[in-house]
Protein backbone atom coordinates (compact mmCIF):
# COMPACT_ATOMS: atom_id res chain seq x y z
CA UNK A 1 0.00 0.00 0.00
CA UNK A 2 2.75 2.42 0.90
CA UNK A 3 4.46 1.64 -2.36
CA UNK A 4 1.30 2.49 -4.34
CA UNK A 5 0.90 5.78 -2.48
CA UNK A 6 4.51 6.67 -3.30
CA UNK A 7 3.99 5.90 -6.99
CA UNK A 8 0.79 7.96 -7.13
CA UNK A 9 2.56 10.87 -5.47
CA UNK A 10 5.43 10.76 -7.94
CA UNK A 11 2.96 10.62 -10.83
CA UNK A 12 1.04 13.61 -9.49
CA UNK A 13 4.28 15.54 -9.02
CA UNK A 14 5.40 14.94 -12.61
CA UNK A 15 1.93 15.78 -13.96
CA UNK A 16 1.94 19.08 -12.09
CA UNK A 17 5.44 19.86 -13.32
CA UNK A 18 4.44 19.18 -16.92
CA UNK A 19 1.41 21.46 -16.54
CA UNK A 20 3.60 24.21 -15.11
CA UNK A 21 6.14 23.78 -17.94
CA UNK A 22 3.38 24.02 -20.52
CA UNK A 23 1.96 27.08 -18.80
CA UNK A 24 5.38 28.76 -18.65
CA UNK A 25 6.07 27.99 -22.33
CA UNK A 26 2.69 29.40 -23.32
CA UNK A 27 3.31 32.56 -21.31
CA UNK A 28 6.74 32.99 -22.88
CA UNK A 29 5.25 32.57 -26.36
CA UNK A 30 2.62 35.21 -25.62
CA UNK A 31 5.26 37.63 -24.34
CA UNK A 32 7.41 37.16 -27.46
CA UNK A 33 4.79 36.90 -30.19
CA UNK A 34 2.25 39.46 -28.99
CA UNK A 35 4.59 42.49 -29.10
CA UNK A 36 5.92 41.44 -32.50
CA UNK A 37 2.39 41.09 -33.87
CA UNK A 38 1.43 44.46 -32.42
CA UNK A 39 4.52 46.10 -33.94
CA UNK A 40 3.75 44.62 -37.36
CA UNK A 41 0.21 45.96 -37.22
CA UNK A 42 1.28 49.42 -36.08
CA UNK A 43 4.08 49.85 -38.60
CA UNK A 44 2.55 48.03 -41.57
CA UNK A 45 1.92 51.25 -43.48
CA UNK A 46 5.46 52.48 -42.88
CA UNK A 47 7.28 49.24 -43.60
CA UNK A 48 5.21 47.82 -46.44
CA UNK A 49 7.36 47.79 -49.59
CA UNK A 50 4.55 48.98 -51.85
CA UNK A 51 5.25 52.50 -50.62
CA UNK A 52 8.79 52.47 -52.03
CA UNK A 53 8.03 53.04 -55.70
CA UNK A 54 6.68 56.58 -56.22
CA UNK A 55 2.89 56.98 -56.01
CA UNK A 56 0.55 59.94 -56.14
CA UNK A 57 -3.24 59.98 -56.03
CA UNK A 58 -3.47 56.23 -56.58
CA UNK A 59 -1.16 56.33 -59.62
CA UNK A 60 2.05 54.34 -59.59
CA UNK A 61 4.71 56.18 -61.58
CA UNK A 62 7.18 54.45 -63.86
CA UNK A 63 10.44 56.43 -63.40
CA UNK A 64 12.53 57.22 -66.47
CA UNK A 65 15.99 58.67 -67.07
CA UNK A 66 14.87 61.45 -69.43
CA UNK A 67 12.75 63.56 -67.08
CA UNK A 68 13.83 61.94 -63.79
CA UNK A 69 11.26 62.60 -61.04
CA UNK A 70 10.70 64.88 -58.00
CA UNK A 71 10.28 62.15 -55.37
CA UNK A 72 12.51 62.03 -52.30
CA UNK A 73 13.37 58.33 -52.40
CA UNK A 74 16.39 56.11 -51.83
CA UNK A 75 17.31 53.95 -54.79
CA UNK A 76 20.14 52.52 -56.84
CA UNK A 77 20.04 52.38 -60.63
CA UNK A 78 22.22 51.28 -63.51
CA UNK A 79 21.76 51.38 -67.28
CA UNK A 80 23.56 49.53 -70.04
CA UNK A 81 22.92 50.18 -73.70
CA UNK A 82 24.17 50.29 -77.25
CA UNK A 83 23.26 52.54 -80.17
CA UNK A 84 24.04 52.95 -83.85
CA UNK A 85 23.92 55.64 -86.52
CA UNK A 86 23.59 54.19 -90.01
CA UNK A 87 24.93 55.61 -93.29
CA UNK A 88 26.49 58.76 -91.87
CA UNK A 89 28.14 60.93 -94.56
CA UNK A 90 31.18 63.00 -93.54
CA UNK A 91 32.28 65.47 -96.27
CA UNK A 92 36.01 65.83 -96.87
CA UNK A 93 35.89 68.44 -99.68
CA UNK A 94 33.31 71.15 -100.35
CA UNK A 95 33.36 73.75 -103.14
CA UNK A 96 31.13 76.58 -104.26
CA UNK A 97 28.84 78.97 -102.45
CA UNK A 98 26.71 77.58 -100.96
CA UNK A 99 29.12 74.70 -100.31
CA UNK A 100 28.53 71.57 -102.31
CA UNK A 101 29.93 68.27 -101.14
CA UNK A 102 32.34 66.73 -103.61
CA UNK A 103 34.22 64.07 -101.69
CA UNK A 104 33.15 62.37 -98.50
CA UNK A 105 33.20 59.21 -96.45
CA UNK A 106 30.18 57.15 -95.53
CA UNK A 107 29.82 54.66 -92.71
CA UNK A 108 28.15 53.66 -89.46
CA UNK A 109 28.78 54.84 -85.92
CA UNK A 110 28.49 52.68 -82.82
CA UNK A 111 27.83 54.03 -79.33
CA UNK A 112 28.04 52.20 -75.99
CA UNK A 113 26.58 53.59 -72.76
CA UNK A 114 27.07 52.61 -69.12
CA UNK A 115 25.46 54.62 -66.32
CA UNK A 116 25.25 54.23 -62.55
CA UNK A 117 23.23 56.37 -60.14
CA UNK A 118 22.60 56.34 -56.41
CA UNK A 119 20.15 58.60 -54.57
CA UNK A 120 19.82 58.76 -50.79
CA UNK A 121 16.88 60.35 -48.98
CA UNK A 122 18.51 62.13 -46.05
CA UNK A 123 15.20 63.48 -44.73
CA UNK A 124 11.68 63.34 -46.10
CA UNK A 125 12.34 66.72 -47.78
CA UNK A 126 15.92 66.42 -49.08
CA UNK A 127 18.03 63.85 -50.95
CA UNK A 128 21.46 63.77 -52.52
CA UNK A 129 22.52 61.82 -55.58
CA UNK A 130 25.69 60.67 -57.31
CA UNK A 131 25.78 59.64 -60.95
CA UNK A 132 28.58 58.24 -63.10
CA UNK A 133 28.27 57.88 -66.87
CA UNK A 134 30.68 56.35 -69.37
CA UNK A 135 30.03 56.57 -73.10
CA UNK A 136 32.14 55.52 -76.06
CA UNK A 137 31.61 56.22 -79.75
CA UNK A 138 33.52 54.95 -82.76
CA UNK A 139 33.10 54.11 -86.42
CA UNK A 140 32.27 50.52 -87.25
CA UNK A 141 34.23 50.57 -90.51
CA UNK A 142 37.49 52.01 -91.81
CA UNK A 143 35.80 54.98 -93.51
CA UNK A 144 33.67 56.07 -90.57
CA UNK A 145 36.53 55.42 -88.13
CA UNK A 146 38.83 57.65 -90.17
CA UNK A 147 36.22 60.39 -90.55
CA UNK A 148 34.84 60.56 -87.01
CA UNK A 149 37.60 59.05 -84.91
CA UNK A 150 36.97 57.66 -81.46
CA UNK A 151 35.32 59.52 -78.58
CA UNK A 152 35.32 58.45 -74.92
CA UNK A 153 33.25 60.46 -72.47
CA UNK A 154 33.37 59.99 -68.69
CA UNK A 155 30.97 62.05 -66.63
CA UNK A 156 30.47 62.53 -62.90
CA UNK A 157 27.53 64.33 -61.28
CA UNK A 158 26.79 65.27 -57.69
CA UNK A 159 23.59 67.03 -56.70
CA UNK A 160 20.86 67.72 -54.17
CA UNK A 161 17.09 67.64 -54.49
CA UNK A 162 14.68 69.53 -52.21
CA UNK A 163 10.96 69.02 -51.82
CA UNK A 164 9.16 72.30 -52.51
CA UNK A 165 5.52 71.21 -52.48
CA UNK A 166 3.47 68.02 -52.52
CA UNK A 167 -0.27 67.49 -52.71
CA UNK A 168 -2.53 64.53 -53.21
CA UNK A 169 -1.80 64.34 -56.96
CA UNK A 170 1.17 66.67 -57.52
CA UNK A 171 4.79 66.93 -56.41
CA UNK A 172 7.35 69.67 -57.04
CA UNK A 173 11.08 69.61 -56.19
CA UNK A 174 14.11 71.77 -56.88
CA UNK A 175 17.58 70.54 -57.82
CA UNK A 176 21.13 71.85 -57.57
CA UNK A 177 24.01 69.97 -59.16
CA UNK A 178 27.60 70.11 -60.39
CA UNK A 179 28.76 68.01 -63.34
CA UNK A 180 32.21 67.24 -64.63
CA UNK A 181 32.87 65.56 -67.96
CA UNK A 182 36.14 64.44 -69.44
CA UNK A 183 36.01 64.02 -73.22
CA UNK A 184 38.88 62.21 -74.95
CA UNK A 185 38.90 62.32 -78.76
CA UNK A 186 41.12 60.36 -81.14
CA UNK A 187 40.84 62.51 -84.28
CA UNK A 188 42.50 60.73 -87.23
CA UNK A 189 41.16 63.10 -89.89
CA UNK A 190 42.01 66.26 -87.97
CA UNK A 191 45.52 65.00 -87.32
CA UNK A 192 46.14 64.31 -91.02
CA UNK A 193 44.66 67.69 -92.04
CA UNK A 194 46.88 69.45 -89.50
CA UNK A 195 49.98 67.92 -91.10
CA UNK A 196 48.97 68.31 -94.76
CA UNK A 197 47.41 71.76 -94.45
CA UNK A 198 48.69 73.44 -91.28
CA UNK A 199 47.10 76.74 -90.23
CA UNK A 200 48.89 79.99 -91.05
CA UNK A 201 50.45 81.13 -88.82
CA UNK A 202 50.87 77.73 -87.19
CA UNK A 203 49.20 77.63 -83.80
CA UNK A 204 50.52 74.37 -82.43
CA UNK A 205 51.54 70.94 -83.54
CA UNK A 206 48.63 68.73 -84.62
CA UNK A 207 47.55 66.28 -81.96
CA UNK A 208 46.07 62.86 -82.57
CA UNK A 209 44.55 62.56 -79.10
CA UNK A 210 42.79 65.47 -77.42
CA UNK A 211 41.41 65.51 -73.89
CA UNK A 212 38.86 68.16 -72.93
CA UNK A 213 37.54 68.56 -69.38
CA UNK A 214 34.09 70.16 -69.09
CA UNK A 215 32.56 71.45 -65.86
CA UNK A 216 29.12 72.91 -65.43
CA UNK A 217 26.76 73.72 -62.60
CA UNK A 218 23.14 74.65 -62.38
CA UNK A 219 19.74 73.75 -61.06
CA UNK A 220 16.14 73.32 -62.01
CA UNK A 221 12.66 72.09 -61.18
CA UNK A 222 11.00 68.68 -61.39
CA UNK A 223 7.23 68.25 -61.38
CA UNK A 224 4.94 65.23 -61.32
CA UNK A 225 1.18 65.07 -61.76
CA UNK A 226 -1.03 62.00 -61.33
CA UNK A 227 -3.86 62.64 -63.78
CA UNK A 228 -5.55 59.32 -62.95
CA UNK A 229 -4.80 55.83 -61.71
CA UNK A 230 -3.72 54.98 -65.25
CA UNK A 231 -1.86 58.11 -66.36
CA UNK A 232 0.85 60.32 -64.90
CA UNK A 233 3.06 63.12 -66.21
CA UNK A 234 6.61 64.28 -65.42
CA UNK A 235 8.25 67.57 -66.38
CA UNK A 236 11.80 68.85 -65.95
CA UNK A 237 13.43 72.22 -66.59
CA UNK A 238 17.10 72.98 -65.91
CA UNK A 239 19.51 75.78 -66.62
CA UNK A 240 23.07 76.66 -65.68
CA UNK A 241 26.49 77.63 -66.96
CA UNK A 242 29.33 75.46 -68.17
CA UNK A 243 32.57 75.41 -70.11
CA UNK A 244 32.33 75.38 -73.87
CA UNK A 245 33.75 72.50 -75.86
CA UNK A 246 35.38 75.12 -78.08
CA UNK A 247 38.08 76.56 -75.82
CA UNK A 248 38.19 79.75 -77.91
CA UNK A 249 34.71 80.61 -76.63
CA UNK A 250 33.64 81.80 -73.20
CA UNK A 251 31.53 79.79 -70.81
CA UNK A 252 27.98 79.40 -72.02
CA UNK A 253 24.51 79.08 -70.58
CA UNK A 254 22.56 75.94 -71.28
CA UNK A 255 18.96 74.83 -70.91
CA UNK A 256 17.32 71.43 -70.69
CA UNK A 257 13.62 70.74 -71.02
CA UNK A 258 11.94 67.34 -70.85
CA UNK A 259 8.42 65.94 -70.54
CA UNK A 260 7.07 62.41 -70.17
CA UNK A 261 3.76 60.59 -69.93
CA UNK A 262 3.57 57.20 -68.25
CA UNK A 263 0.80 54.62 -68.13
CA UNK A 264 0.37 51.98 -65.43
CA UNK A 265 -1.47 49.14 -67.16
CA UNK A 266 -1.79 47.24 -63.90
CA UNK A 267 -4.15 49.93 -62.59
CA UNK A 268 -6.79 48.87 -65.15
CA UNK A 269 -5.78 45.33 -66.10
CA UNK A 270 -3.88 42.35 -64.70
CA UNK A 271 -0.91 43.10 -66.98
CA UNK A 272 2.08 44.19 -64.81
CA UNK A 273 3.54 46.65 -67.29
CA UNK A 274 4.31 50.36 -67.27
CA UNK A 275 4.72 52.37 -70.48
CA UNK A 276 6.51 55.71 -70.82
CA UNK A 277 7.00 58.09 -73.74
CA UNK A 278 9.40 60.99 -73.16
CA UNK A 279 10.98 63.87 -75.09
CA UNK A 280 14.02 66.01 -74.20
CA UNK A 281 15.85 68.95 -75.75
CA UNK A 282 19.32 69.80 -74.38
CA UNK A 283 21.38 72.78 -75.54
CA UNK A 284 24.51 71.56 -73.76
CA UNK A 285 24.67 67.81 -74.34
CA UNK A 286 27.37 65.57 -72.93
CA UNK A 287 28.11 63.57 -76.03
CA UNK A 288 31.59 64.88 -76.76
CA UNK A 289 33.43 67.35 -78.90
CA UNK A 290 31.47 66.63 -82.05
CA UNK A 291 28.23 68.17 -80.80
CA UNK A 292 27.68 71.75 -81.93
CA UNK A 293 23.93 72.11 -81.68
CA UNK A 294 21.11 71.03 -79.37
CA UNK A 295 20.45 67.36 -78.92
CA UNK A 296 16.93 65.93 -79.10
CA UNK A 297 15.87 62.67 -77.47
CA UNK A 298 12.67 60.73 -78.02
CA UNK A 299 12.37 57.70 -75.75
CA UNK A 300 9.90 54.87 -75.21
CA UNK A 301 10.12 52.69 -72.10
CA UNK A 302 8.41 49.41 -71.29
CA UNK A 303 8.83 48.31 -67.67
CA UNK A 304 7.86 45.30 -65.59
CA UNK A 305 5.78 46.48 -62.61
CA UNK A 306 5.01 43.18 -60.93
CA UNK A 307 7.07 44.05 -57.84
CA UNK A 308 6.73 46.89 -55.38
CA UNK A 309 10.36 47.91 -54.92
CA UNK A 310 12.18 46.82 -58.09
CA UNK A 311 11.91 48.11 -61.65
CA UNK A 312 13.20 46.31 -64.75
CA UNK A 313 12.77 48.23 -67.99
CA UNK A 314 13.83 48.36 -71.61
CA UNK A 315 14.31 51.72 -73.31
CA UNK A 316 14.19 52.49 -77.03
CA UNK A 317 15.81 55.88 -77.65
CA UNK A 318 16.01 57.92 -80.82
CA UNK A 319 18.21 61.05 -80.71
CA UNK A 320 19.50 63.46 -83.30
CA UNK A 321 22.10 66.26 -83.41
CA UNK A 322 24.59 67.95 -85.77
CA UNK A 323 28.28 67.23 -86.20
CA UNK A 324 31.23 69.50 -86.94
CA UNK A 325 32.10 69.37 -90.64
CA UNK A 326 28.76 67.99 -91.76
CA UNK A 327 25.51 69.57 -92.89
CA UNK A 328 23.71 66.34 -92.16
CA UNK A 329 21.98 65.45 -88.92
CA UNK A 330 23.28 62.41 -87.07
CA UNK A 331 20.49 60.09 -85.97
CA UNK A 332 21.16 57.46 -83.36
CA UNK A 333 18.93 54.54 -82.43
CA UNK A 334 19.74 52.99 -79.06
CA UNK A 335 18.46 50.24 -76.79
CA UNK A 336 19.13 50.32 -73.04
CA UNK A 337 18.46 47.88 -70.22
CA UNK A 338 17.69 49.58 -66.89
CA UNK A 339 17.59 48.19 -63.36
CA UNK A 340 16.32 50.26 -60.42
CA UNK A 341 15.85 49.14 -56.81
CA UNK A 342 14.19 51.21 -54.06
CA UNK A 343 15.32 50.73 -50.46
Amino acid sequence: MSTNRILRGVEALFSARIRWDLLAASALMILVVAPASGLAEEDAAALHPEFRIPRLGGHRFTPNTVTDDPFIKTYIRNSLGIGQAVDLFIPLLEIGDPPERVIGLKGDLLKAILEFEYQQAVKDWVAFRVKVKVMGRLGTGAQSLLATGVTANTGFEFGWMFKLAQGEKTALSGTVDVRNNSVTVVDFLGFVEGIVNPPSPPLKRPSLVKSIPLTRGGGGLRYAWAASDLTGFNFKGETGMGESVDRSQADQWFVNFAAAADFDLKAKTVVPLGLVIAYQVDSFPEGGEELVDVKHDLAFRIAYTGTTDFLLSLDFVYNWFNVIGSNDTVRFNAVLLNLRYYF
